[in-house]
């Protein structure tokens, strides 16, 4: 369970585009269920902690998306910039992510073993 956990605030890596969007579709949906039964008991308190949760969720899903396409995690730090900031990171997150190993890991599209067929047999 804690390592379904950890998949969604770890930095290191990289995903593909698919596993960005449905992770955190799953983790704004679990946040905002979760931060209105939490903000019915126990008010403002409960609902914002939902709301740091999953603010913390997203910018570590971003960093892993951006390292897909070989960008440093700093460049989250764009969408402080009013207007111009937020589009290009959104662009930059639906790139299509290089085809072969970076700096950040292996393509996590590729399948190289997935399957090995030697024919010399």
């Amino acid at each position: 369970m804690l390592a379904i956990v950890a998949t969604f605030f770890r930095i290191r890596g990289r995903i593909t585009r698919s596993e960005w969007l449905s992770r955190l579709i799953m983790a704004a949906l679990f946040c905002s269920a979760f931060g209105g039964l939490f903000g019915h008991f126990f008010g403002d308190f409960g609902s914002g902690s939902f709301a740091v949760l999953f603010i913390g969720c997203a910018i570590a899903l971003a960093v892993r998306r951006l390292h897909d396409v070989d960008r440093s995690g700093l460049a989250v730090a764009a969408a402080i910039v009013p207007v111009i900031g937020p589009i290009w990171l959104f662009i930059q997150l639906l790139r299509r992510g290089v085809a072969h190993e970076n700096r950040y890991g292996v393509d996590p599209a590729s399948h190289a073993d997935y399957l090995k067929v030697d024919i010399a047999r």
